[in-house]
């Protein structure tokens, strides 16, 4: 605190103290202020934070001995002056603080003590504190390096008379003790102990008899309980209640006794806990033998007989055991006490055949497990007091090896018309499920050790025989899940992918040699794959949506069957692509029908009849179905240029060729009856019924269908 004696935190910055006859402090234009408690506690309000317990401290001081203060004073002053490099000075004095009137008495006086070493200073300050505590072997140990005391130091001379007399009264109760214990009376000798412990707490072979007459028979715990941890003890009993434990007089005092082969046991105390009503002892011998006592005090002396535990064996088990099964396999871990030199592990199977097992870093893994009840003992091994090693009884603990389902190994789909049709490998005897996993799937072979109820559920897919059916325009990853009761391995994860379907797909062939393909585009699709099918031979074009809206698409066609499909585009790569139904056409073979009027051979007077030929022409091996009907009709002018009809009733049905029979013969000549119309009139042929939209009619000009 930066202070070299008391004095200076008793007075204001500059202020002197006077001690010759009491403690006072010089108080600026009030004189000299006596140190009694009220100025003490004016001290500690002036000067809080780190000052208050050094406050608190000197107001106990006082309040047990009004002259306590003084003396401490003295005690530091007399060391400051007998060390400083100027001697015994009146201005020595005076620049430790003390009142200029009072230093040449004071300089004179300490003049004539004798001067302590620094073992003799340590003695002088710890004398009270170990008589006090009951300590009388280390106080009488103490009073041996002090000088004798002085006529005129009473006190001083009463207090080493009285640490003497008790010294020498407890060696007499010890030694009265000790022979009775060797004479075969363990009761007296006990009482005896006890009260030598009374006179003196300190003593090693006083507590050793006390505890070794007080200790419960072999086999028994004894009242005091201990709790072996990984690594610390815990002791407990009856009367250690939290009542019962002050900060500053505890209620009980706890010593551990190891036991050292060939000599006696060693003595340690234990602290109480702080906050509990509770010893923990943090640093046991390990691989030793133990007892602790609890000694009950009065103040700070022994004030009964103790309570002891039995014998303890310091070999802390593992913590923290965990055991998981897996397909035909246990996986454990556990958590080493840190003094351990090793562990080791037994495993006891169904069959009651045991094997040890080698475990790595706290941990083992044991293959090849049929299902069934496994034990599974752990034990660690300690060195022990003679250098060997030594054995913890070890732990037991059960682990269950459950039938576990065979993982799926593989996982496919395959697809068209919107249904995906999936098939897998693996999962042998195993219920396998798709599903789609909600986060990110684990990597295939994970076994789940969730509950079934976290498992993901099967997909919500519709079903259409026996194949699922993706909703269009989404991207799933779905994964198979080898589930046998209530345990699952995750197998294999696919990309599927289902475009949104092409609908409204048409073509219709233009001039050129070319077919115009429309459709309408996919919502969400940046792109489509236009098949076409033709001769034997498959094409595919790509179209984007801006060049579709902008150009629309037309394509090459030869005059035979034509075979479209479109398909979106998959918006990812490597996904599975489930085509979706209705993006198919066809534009059949291009079928002509053509006719020509020829006018009959010129003759002398008139012509001949006129005839009328019809022709069927279609691509070499095209099988010709549902033909329509090829109908002439002609209208008459009735006085005027005839008029063309526009549909076949506009006028008298000339003739008619059946379908099958135009595609039998291939050309057909017909000629003209001289009454069908009265001339002029005009002819046009007409297809009806059948595919009559899918067949091209070639018609002539139109100047050649009039018939005069």
């Amino acid at each position: 605190m930066g202070l070299r004696h008391i004095g200076e935190a008793l007075v204001r910055q500059g202020g002197q103290v006077r001690v010759l006859d009491g403690v006072f402090v010089q108080r600026p234009r009030h004189g000299w202020q006596h140190v009694d408690s009220a100025w003490l506690r004016q001290c500690q309000a002036d000067r809080p934070g780190a000052f208050v317990p050094l406050f608190t401290r000197l107001e106990h001081l006082r309040a047990g001995d009004p002259s306590a203060l003084r003396r401490v004073l003295l005690y530091q002053l007399i060391a400051l002056m007998q060390d400083h490099p100027q001697g015994l000075r009146p201005a020595t004095v005076v620049s430790l603080g003390v009142c200029r009137d009072e230093a040449a008495a004071l300089a004179q006086a300490v003049s004539t003590l004798r001067r302590l070493g620094p073992e003799q200073r340590t003695a002088a300050e710890g004398l009270e504190d170990e008589w006090q505590r009951g300590r009388t072997r280390s106080a009488a140990r103490l009073a041996v390096r002090l000088p004798s005391a002085g006529a005129g130091d009473r006190l001083l001379a009463h207090r080493m008379s009285s640490v003497t007399s008790r010294a020498r009264l407890a060696d007499a109760t010890l030694g009265r003790a000790h022979r009775l214990e060797q004479a075969g009376d363990p009761g007296a000798a006990a009482g005896e102990y006890l009260r030598a412990a009374r006179l003196m707490n300190d003593c090693p072979r006083i507590l050793r008899g006390l505890i070794r007459t007080h200790r419960p028979p072999e086999g028994e715990l004894g009242p005091v309980a201990v709790d072996l941890g990984p690594d610390s003890v815990q002791v407990t009993w009856p009367g250690a209640t939290a009542a019962a434990v002050e900060a500053d007089t505890p209620a009980w005092r706890v010593i551990r006794f190891t036991r050292k082969p060939g000599s006696d046991p060693e003595l340690t105390e234990i602290q109480m806990r702080t906050g509990a009503a509770a010893w923990v002892d943090n640093d046991p011998p390990l691989g030793r033998e133990v007892r602790y006592a609890a000694l009950p005090l009065r103040g700070s002396r022994i004030d009964g007989p103790p309570l002891v535990s039995g014998k303890l064996l310091v070999v802390p088990e593992v913590s923290g055991f965990q055991a998981v099964d897996g397909k035909a396999r246990i996986e454990a871990r556990w958590s080493q006490p840190s003094g351990a030199l090793g562990v080791r592990v037994r495993l006891t199977g169904p069959d009651g055949r045991a094997r040890e097992i080698e475990p790595s870093e706290s941990r083992f893994t044991a293959d090849g497990l049929e299902p069934g009840e496994y034990l599974i003992h752990i034990g660690c091994r300690y060195r022990a007091a003679d250098g060997g090693q030594v054995a913890s009884p070890g732990i037991s603990r059960e682990a269950t090896v459950h039938p576990w389902p065979s993982p799926v190994l593989a996982l496919n789909a395959t697809g068209a018309d919107g249904r995906a049709h999936f098939t897998w490998a693996g999962g042998d005897g195993a219920h396998v499920r798709l599903v789609e996993w909600p986060g990110e799937p684990p990597a295939p072979g994970t076994e789940l050790r969730t509950p079934p109820a976290s498992w993901p559920a099967a997909l919500g897919w519709e079903t259409s025989c026996g194949d699922l059916i993706p909703p269009p325009g989404t991207v799933t990853r779905v994964a198979a899940l080898a589930i046998l009761g209530k345990r699952a391995v995750a197998g294999p994860v696919l990309r599927i992918e289902a475009p949104q379907p092409v609908t409204a797909v048409a073509a219709e062939r233009i001039t050129g040699g070319l077919a115009r393909i429309t459709f309408g585009w996919p919502p969400q699709t940046g792109e489509v794959t236009v098949v076409l099918d033709q001769d034997g031979q498959s094409t595919e074009h790509r179209v984007t949506r801006s060049v579709f809206l902008r150009e629309g698409l037309s394509v090459p066609v030869s005059p035979s069957r034509l075979n479209i499909r479109v398909v979106s585009a998959p918006r990812t790569s490597d996904t599975t692509v489930i085509e979706p139904a209705a993006a198919r056409t066809a534009l059949p073979a291009e079928v002509t029908v053509a006719y020509r009027v020829m006018p009959g051979p010129r003759r002398l007077l008139h012509r001949g009849p006129t005839t009328v030929q019809v022709t069927l022409v279609s691509p070499a091996g095209e099988v010709l179905t549902d033909l329509p009907e090829f109908v002439l009709v002609a209208r008459a002018g009735e006085g005027r240029a005839p008029l063309r009809p526009h549909r076949h009733t506009d006028g008298t049905t000339v003739f008619r060729l059946s379908g099958e029979e135009l595609h039998r013969a291939g050309t057909v000549e017909r000629e003209l009856a001289p009454g069908v119309c009265r001339p002029p009139y005009a002819l046009r042929g007409f297809l009806l019924g059948g595919r009559a939209a899918d067949i091209r009619l070639d018609e002539p000009s139109p100047a050649t269908l009039v018939v005069h």
